[in-house]
């Protein structure tokens, strides 16, 4: 009997703990890290401030699981392209569409994640976050080196370039004090452009001239 009762203890504290970080993701996507106050967050997942601080030593860390959860799912996404049968060429030009996509779909909760100014701490879980997309974007532009589709001479290098393209291009669209809306026309031509871009910077220019 004892052990039922913890086992559903263990159940209510974990769908506590989730419902504080979904609380949080949500009033970032809706106003960014400014919002997601300890109040804020309580409110809105309906506990007490105490509890959220039962789970959490402070705002930071809620947020730097926010981040890491989403980062997580990203990068799962990049490793299930970068793990599929196209080409290297083609695994890069969905690893970028779809993450800059993605990022556009969700353009507050995108820019807080990726560019709102944060605390040291939080800035460090970005670093690590960009570390797990260069990882698999490696693995990506390594099968492209293999394959001779791409001619860059150092991999880690080339690595971050596209990283930083992917992340950084997307600050001018997605920041929310621009106040400006795209329309599905230019989010795709805007998109496809920066695809383009990354693939053409590693592309091998000798092979594709060949066979052209």
């Amino acid at each position: 009997m004892s052990y039922k009762r913890s086992s559903l203890m263990q159940e209510r504290m974990a769908q506590n703990r989730k419902t504080i970080l979904q609380s949080a993701r949500e009033l970032i996507a809706q106003g960014g890290f400014k919002d997601a106050q300890i109040q804020a967050i309580a409110d809105r997942a309906g506990v007490s401030s105490g509890l959220v601080y039962r789970y959490f030593a402070n705002k930071s860390q809620v947020l730097i699981e926010v981040l890491d959860d989403a980062i997580h799912v990203e990068v799962d996404i990049l490793n299930h392209i970068a793990a599929g049968e196209l080409t290297a060429t083609e695994k890069l030009h969905k690893a970028v569409t779809t993450f800059v996509r993605r990022a556009m779909n969700s353009p507050q909760l995108a820019y807080s994640l990726m560019f709102e100014p944060v605390d040291p701490e939080l800035e460090h879980g970005r670093f690590r976050s960009k570390q797990l997309i260069k990882q698999t974007m490696k693995e990506i532009l390594a099968q492209g080196k293999t394959s001779g589709e791409f001619g860059f001479e150092d991999l880690n290098t080339a690595a971050l370039c596209v990283v930083g393209a992917m992340t950084f291009v997307v600050i001018e669209p997605l920041n929310p004090s621009r106040n400006v809306m795209f329309d599905q026309s230019y989010k795709d031509y805007f998109v496809k452009q920066i695809a383009d871009f990354c693939v053409n910077a590693v592309e091998n220019k000798e092979s594709s001239h060949l066979t052209k």
